[in-house]
Order: structure tokens, then sequence, then C-alpha cells
């Protein structure tokens, strides 16, 4: 099998890279720069001419601009980055009956609770970031043999895990929000995950995640925990507070994907033992003032 991986760079695509040739399967990734081919994805032609180009027999789509702020100030540029790659990878996999990974996000759902949102929970669109990422859902979906994927990563090479990270180990000031909820599971956790649902039959919408789920709060403290770091000096806030407004409730409720592979997902402890293991090998510090929103 060979498979071309959209974002190779990014905090996931670089683990889903690994783990695919850690199992022996062909990978080819491709970025704006950085990876074995260079694509802007916002340019559909040259998405489909890679894709003729390459002849792979499965995409993964990891590419994305997650920066909600950057989303909501241009909102086109959102689309062009988040939905509009998917229609031209749609059209591939329904051509070629290639198979298709589409990586979506779990920011869609309101409210203050710690709920676990299925499949056919419904969608509150509350900012550009999660227009965008929902229109690359719905025009994914037009290819039969299609998966789109709904989940919550961090890492420790950069964004919300690095910072946290960072933040704890220097006892930086900390705003802790207890009233946003994800069910966020580690990158490479993540990786494994869409290599076993690649060679399955799983078509349609499904939630990749932990099997908890936590505040930001909670998940912080824990990741202090881990790091045997007394967390007596964190703020805590309300997600309320933040512009544009986030989605709060995002747990996922992950039934779906278990039943399919026959596993549990990672439980909270085992997310952040493994943030903070791969922390110890590769420490880069972060100034990121964004990174509490992610």
């Amino acid at each position: 099998m060979k498979v071309l991986v959209l974002g190779a760079t990014g905090l996931l695509g670089r683990e889903v890279m690994q783990v695919l040739k850690d199992r022996g399967i062909r990978a080819l990734g491709a970025a704006r720069s950085g990876a074995d081919l260079q694509i802007d994805i916002t340019n559909q032609m040259a998405l489909f001419r890679l894709l003729v180009r390459v002849d792979c027999d499965a995409v993964i789509n990891a590419a994305a601009c997650v920066d909600v702020g950057a989303c909501e100030l241009d909102p086109e540029a959102a689309y062009r980055i988040n939905g509009a790659p998917a229609a031209v990878l749609a059209a591939w996999s329904q051509q070629t009956d290639g198979r298709y990974i589409q990586v979506s996000t779990d920011n869609y759902f309101m409210g203050d609770l710690p709920e676990k949102h299925d499949e056919s929970a419904l969608v509150s669109l509350t900012n550009a970031y999660a227009a965008s990422k929902f229109s690359g859902e719905c025009l994914a979906r037009e290819a039969k043999n299609s998966l789109i994927v709904r989940t919550n990563i961090c890492g420790a090479q950069k964004g919300f895990g690095r910072w946290v990270i960072d933040s704890l180990k220097t006892r930086a000031p900390m705003g802790v929000f207890t009233d946003y909820f994800t069910s966020t599971m580690h990158a490479h956790h993540c990786a494994e995950t869409l290599a076993d649902l690649l060679v399955s039959d799983a078509t349609g919408l499904i939630n990749v995640g932990s099997c908890e789920v936590s505040s930001k709060a909670r998940f912080i403290r824990a990741v202090a925990q881990e790091l045997e770091t007394k967390a007596d000096w964190l703020e805590e806030r309300s997600v309320a507070s933040l512009k544009p407004v986030r989605a709060r409730s995002c747990g996922l409720d992950v039934s779906r994907v278990e039943d399919l592979l026959g596993r549990p997902m990672p439980t909270l402890k085992e997310t952040v033992r493994i943030l903070v293991a791969e922390d110890n090998r590769c420490a880069t510090p972060t100034t990121s003032n964004l990174a509490t929103a992610v």
C-alpha cells in the first residue's frame, strides 16, 4: 500500500508518517516545505496533479490551519485550507476508489459540561475555524470510501502540550480553563489509531480521542503531577473570556472506534504519561500566547 500524507510536517502528520513506516507501509509526505513532496493544498489544480502523479492507494489529510484567531480574521483563507481541498480529495477517491481519511476537529459542541458527544450529535459552528472544518467534513462525505475522523491531539513538539510543559517547568503564569472540556489524546496514539482505521472497512464519521473527558484545568494538573510539580500558582479561568467564541463542551464518545478496533482508547493518565516522556526526548521551549486557547 502506498499512502500520501498531507500535512506531513505537522504535529499529527509527523507521527502518522513514522507509524506507517514502522508498519512497513510506504508513506509519502507532502507539505509546503520539509517533506518528500512540496504542495500548497490551497492550489486545487496542484493538488489534483499531485494525486495523479503519486498514484497512491490512500490519502490521509492531516493538513489544517488550527489557529482559531487567524481563521476568524480571514474565514476565506481558513476555508481554502480546511475545507476546499476535501472536494479534490473526495473526487479522487470516487474516481479511483482510493481510501481517504479526513482529519477533522472536536470544536463543535457548546455547553459547560463534560459530556461525551457521539457521531450523531448536533454541531454548533461557533467560529470560522469550526465552520471551515465542518465544510471539509461535508465535502469529504461525497466519497463513499472516505472516513472523517474527529479528534483533539496534543504533543510535546509544539502547541498546547509544549506550552503546558514549559509553563509548568518555569512556573510561568498560567490561566487554566475549568469550563472547557475535551477528550485530548497524544498525537502518537491518534496516529496509531489512524493507521488501524486505514486498513479497516470503516467509512462515514468516527470519533477518535481519549476515553475520558477532562477540563483543560484537570489536564494541566495531571501533567503537573506527572512532572512531580506542585502546581499551586495556577489561576482558574473561564473560556468565556476568550475571543473569538470557542466551543466549550468538546468531549467525544469513542465507543464506535473502540468497538471497531477491539481495544480501549487511551486514558488521561496514559495521554499525559506519553506527553511527558516525549518531552524528555525533545524539549523545545515556546512562548506562545495562543496555547491556552487550543
